[in-house]
């Protein structure tokens, strides 16, 4: 598996401090590949999405695109009170196939008509299966991120298409837990993005909402619940700022490996080990052997809550061992105290 694209996006909008994961973005690999290359050793972890869990999302997409996408057409039809049968459908994995740069290409360029025919009132379908957009970070190393919603249909009430994105998690009631729907919607938000670029480049004063449509999977069957149409503004956000920590870190790493390959110069980058690494990052384990000794390494609360410190520096402060040297480090020391005292905890006079 490779951090590009919307998965990319996703983890610098979560972690966009973090100039390791800048670094792994820019390198051509794999995320294992890259470990391998800094540690020295192969990774001997478990990472990456589990087979059964890809098996169970290839099944739930080939369910509602079979029949010229039959299912998904009915699900989407229900959201705007449509006739399915009337709903016009572009798959473009008919012709262009796979996950290699050409075929995404290609699919680009498909979109790309497609997008300018609607524009201008020329036919275009209601609904493209498998679109690809493009998102530019250039000049320089890693200049587009590849976005692919699963799919996206034209919204009879703003004439301007809607990206969707097909989840199979199984879910009652169309409801989901609030990471697994926090995840989706970043996903969604990096379309919009997208989306709103490619109609930029053919009208600057066209804007399109916010907006874009989640499929979750019924308990039986596999097959799709109606679209939950989700507001993204806050999403949208969140991936801009993770776009503007990749180019702040893709300026500091170039300026660091001088032509060499990104992956030789993470042990002058600086870390952000938050707990979330733990089931995201091939390189957490490592991060947190940075931060070993430092408040960051006991989790996201005690690093919130006590800064950048040393636990032993923390351990001083309330014992009274040690003053001071700020305003914070005071009121740290005052709330540890309170808290050991409440406990029993002695500490030096």
């Amino acid at each position: 598996m490779s951090v590009k694209g919307t998965t990319a996006l996703i983890r610098l909008a979560g972690n966009p401090t973090c100039e390791v994961l800048g670094a792994m973005v820019m390198q051509e690999g794999s995320e294992k590949r890259f470990y391998e290359r800094v540690v020295g050793a192969p990774y001997d972890r478990e990472f990456g999405e589990r087979q059964s869990s890809k098996r169970r999302g290839a099944q739930f997409e080939q369910n509602a695109f079979a029949g010229d996408a039959r299912l998904l057409r009915e699900a989407i039809a229900s959201q705007w009170g449509l006739d399915p049968d009337g709903i016009t459908v572009r798959n473009l994995l008919d012709a262009f196939p796979g996950g290699k740069d050409e075929a995404r290409v290609a699919r680009l360029r498909i979109t790309r008509s497609i997008l300018r025919d609607a524009v201008a009132g020329r036919p275009a379908p209601q609904l493209i299966i498998q679109p690809q957009l493009l998102l530019p970070t250039y000049p320089g190393p890693r200049p587009y991120f590849f976005i692919a919603p699963d799919f996206m249909f034209l919204s009879p009430d703003t004439g301007r298409y809607v990206p969707g994105d097909m989840k199979s998690f199984i879910v009652r009631e169309n409801e989901v837990s609030a990471a697994d729907l926090s995840r989706a919607r970043l996903q969604l938000g990096a379309q919009v993005l997208a989306l709103q670029h490619e109609y930029h480049a053919i009208d600057t004063s066209i804007s399109i909402e916010p907006n874009g449509m989640l499929i979750f999977s019924k308990p039986n069957g596999l097959r799709p619940h109606a679209p939950r149409l989700e507001d993204l503004g806050g999403a949208i956000e969140a991936v801009r700022i993770g776009i503007a920590a990749f180019l702040r870190h893709r300026t500091r790493i170039d300026t660091l490996r001088s032509g060499a390959e990104p992956f030789t110069v993470v042990a002058d980058l600086t870390p952000n080990f938050r707990d979330s690494c733990l089931s995201t990052c091939v390189m957490a384990q490592w991060c947190r052997e940075r931060v070993a000794g430092r408040v960051a390494d006991m989790g996201d609360s005690a690093r919130d809550a006590l800064g950048d410190l040393s636990i032993a520096h923390v351990v001083d402060l309330m014992n009274g061992t040690t003053q001071p040297a700020t305003e914070h480090e005071r009121v740290i020391a005052q709330q540890l105290r309170e808290i050991a005292d409440q406990h029993g905890v002695g500490r030096a006079a």
